[in-house]
């Protein structure tokens, strides 16, 4: 109960704020995807400092309202274990032997008797090289088998010859379904896992705006926008419902608690197109 009013609460002085996230970003905010650090722009600059102001407030209300629903998600978080991976993509070194690396999060959509297929964010998959540790610390080379920066949707293959049963036996692909058909609605508790520090280091408490916004890090994509207080290696994570229901990926945010995530109908859409691209190059290959 104590969840429920609380996010419900959130949600009344949500609305009573004027600028919304799309009007912020046109007065110039910095958004962010989530792979960055927070202060990797420094501080959105709004047209009067009334309006920051506003925004700071916003902030610390969600700041507020998350910390207290910190110990519910404590308590549900470790039933989606199984299904977060962290994702380390990194360069081969330069010609001043620099590696450039880009750490992130994961989450197993399928498995079959040859791979593991993992959702990632496309900006996690940057460089030529890329591993994956699992839920049970296992660690294994992955392949980046699609990338599509537009939808901000990326997928990476890990043969199953390569682990171990025990780690076959410890993971699974996460259930999931849109927000709307989860049956959640503004003001709903949702939390996202981090596993930037290891899989299933953090999960962070959210609360559920709109099922579909313009996103401001790309106006061609809708994306579900919800509040929270993630940070740096969300991106690519998957955004729960208190019942372990995956309804998107996190991609982005801004510096004040306004976060996007890519919803997981997009995701399955993206993983079908590359099977069907996959499928019709093995038949040409067969002809």
């Amino acid at each position: 109960m104590k969840k429920r009013i609380l996010s419900f609460f959130l949600a009344i002085c949500l609305a009573m704020i004027p600028t919304t996230a799309m009007a912020a970003g046109n007065q110039g905010a910095v958004s962010r995807t989530a792979a960055e650090p927070e202060n990797s722009h420094g501080a959105p600059a709004y047209g009067t400092k009334a309006a920051t102001e506003t925004k700071r407030a916003l902030y610390e209300e969600i700041r507020r309202v998350t910390r207290a629903l910190q110990p519910a998600v404590d308590a549900v978080a470790p039933l989606t274990a199984s299904h977060n991976v962290k994702t380390d993509n990194y360069s081969d070194a330069d010609a001043m032997g620099l590696i450039y690396e880009t750490q992130g999060s994961g989450v197993i959509l399928a498995m079959d008797q040859n791979a593991v297929y993992i959702s990632t964010a496309a900006h996690c998959l940057k460089h030529e090289n890329t591993e994956v540790e699992f839920a049970d610390g296992t660690r294994c080379a992955g392949t980046v088998v699609y990338r599509n920066p537009a939808k901000d949707v990326g997928f990476i293959v890990v043969e199953t010859e390569a682990l171990t049963q025990r780690t076959l036996e410890t993971i699974s692909p996460a259930p999931g379904m849109s927000a709307q058909e989860a049956g959640k609605s503004q003001g709903d508790l949702l939390f996202a896992v981090s596993s930037s520090d290891g899989p299933n280091s953090l999960a962070l408490p959210g609360i559920l705006d709109q099922y579909s916004v313009e996103y401001p890090n790309n106006p061609q994509q809708d994306v579900l926008q919800f509040y929270s207080d993630i940070s740096y290696g969300s991106s690519g994570g998957a955004l729960y419902t208190p019942e372990g229901i995956w309804t998107g990926s996190v991609s982005g945010g801004d510096t004040y608690g306004i976060c996007w995530a890519v919803p997981y109908g997009d995701i399955v859409a993206e993983f079908n197109s590359w099977l069907t691209m996959m499928a019709m190059q093995q038949a040409a290959t067969a002809a």
